[in-house]
């Protein structure tokens, strides 16, 4: 399997593929030559819902991401 993108839930999710140091959500890294987005974990979300617009934000840009792959092949 070899996704086009990888959404990381959560600074675990992100530290795992190594992506999870410093500002960590809503920044582009990389796992194994794939595009990493680390986003907050949906239980962060439960307990703190002003986080919600943060990853709303985060997922518009994988949206981005993948339309530009999609129109360039």
């Amino acid at each position: 399997m070899r996704p086009r993108v990888i959404v990381a839930l959560g600074r675990h999710a992100a530290n795992n593929l190594g992506v999870g140091d410093g500002r960590w959500r809503g920044r582009w890294g990389t796992y194994e030559g794939i595009e990493v987005m680390p986003t907050y974990h949906p239980a962060y979300l439960l307990r703190n819902p002003e986080g919600k617009r943060d990853v709303w934000e985060d997922m518009k840009e994988v949206m981005r991401r993948l339309q530009n792959e999609a129109d360039k092949g």
